[in-house]
């Protein structure tokens, strides 16, 4: 019985990953030079946040065209209400809608991985030639991301926004995996929060719009509804937890760099994946039959036209059948 292969995790022995500067800065390092995730790549200076005042903003003390304000100080009033710098910046009017910016700050970008420098562009762009190992996603906003990935303990339940807030009370600009599900006031709270990406098992629809439609990076392992993230997955992710991840949202990948003695290891970089095969005992499969529509389990028996599937540790077996099962690797 020839089935369909999802494989969700892939060596990559040889990719290209760009790390690029917000504005032209300097770049202090050369083609050739190996690097690992914490060296230094280059560096600049620029406003790294701004706050734009909402309609009938009276400024307060803006006798020129730009002030600076420090942080907690009164910048003005709209009606009555007053507003205070949340940091040191300037306040300026920007075709006719006053901005108030951060003052410039040194940025730093990190190599993220461990690799080799191809090219240099200019003052501001770096190529680095690395390897990975990439979590294949069913489904993910068309946005790029990177940052220190957090692994949250896989809940059996929907994690919920006080658990967020309360496990990292610090997820600015880090990817998160969030468990098997994830509902869509914790996906707000994260935007809020200004979290560089989501990682989660799977989630409804409607979780998905919202962070399409704020240009969120969202990525979905299993698929819409209510699915378990794959063993094989959530150990991997758990295994490299607070390493630099990048999130490739327009080819559904996240990409884990790996070392460069880690490459021939586990999953084999050369081996040909192939799309169907033949389904055996003992094999993992994701059923799309309901009651068990998305679980995961292991095949006990295989029968003409279907199979016998027990899921975690129950000893009886359900049966699935055909073509309501992919094969998972």
């Amino acid at each position: 019985m020839l089935v369909p292969v999802v494989k969700r995790i892939k060596q990559n022995s040889r990719c290209f990953i760009e790390r690029v500067l917000p504005v032209e800065g300097n770049i202090v390092v050369s083609v050739d030079d190996k690097v690992e995730p914490f060296d230094h790549l280059g560096d600049c200076f620029f406003s790294q946040r701004e706050l734009i005042l909402p309609k009938g903003f009276k400024p307060y003390g803006l006798r020129t065209e730009k002030r600076y304000y420090y942080s907690g100080s009164l910048l003005g009033k709209v009606g009555s209400n007053e507003v205070f710098a949340p940091y040191d910046g300037n306040l300026s009017l920007c075709e006719r809608v006053y901005v108030f910016k951060e003052i410039d700050k040194k940025y730093i970008v990190l190599s993220g991985v461990w690799g080799i420098v191809k090219s240099v562009y200019g003052k501001k762009s770096i190529l680095l030639e690395t390897q990975t190992k990439d979590i294949l996603l069913s489904i993910s906003t068309k946005v790029q991301a990177s940052g220190e990935l957090v692994v949250f303990p896989n809940p059996t339940d929907v994690l919920k926004r006080s658990y967020l807030e309360n496990f990292a009370k610090g997820i600015k600009g880090k990817i998160i995996y969030v468990g098997h599900n994830v509902s869509l006031d914790v996906i707000e709270r994260a935007y809020e929060m200004e979290a560089s990406a989501v990682i989660v098992g799977s989630a409804h629809k409607e979780v998905f719009d919202f962070a399409k439609s704020h240009n969120f990076s969202l990525g979905i392992i299993s698929g819409f509804g209510k699915i378990k993230t794959p063993d094989v997955v959530y150990k991997m992710l758990s295994a490299v937890s607070y390493r630099y991840v990048f999130f490739e949202g327009d080819k559904n990948l996240l990409r884990i760099p790996i070392p460069f003695d880690n490459v021939n290891k586990g999953i084999n970089a050369s081996e040909s994946i192939e799309p169907i095969k033949h389904v055996k005992p003992n094999m993992t499969v994701q059923v799309l039959q309901n009651p068990y529509f998305g679980w995961i389990g292991v095949v006990d028996r295989v029968c003409e036209s279907s199979i016998f599937v027990r899921f975690g540790i129950d000893k009886n077996s359900v049966e699935i059948k055909l073509p309501n099962f992919l094969i998972i690797e």
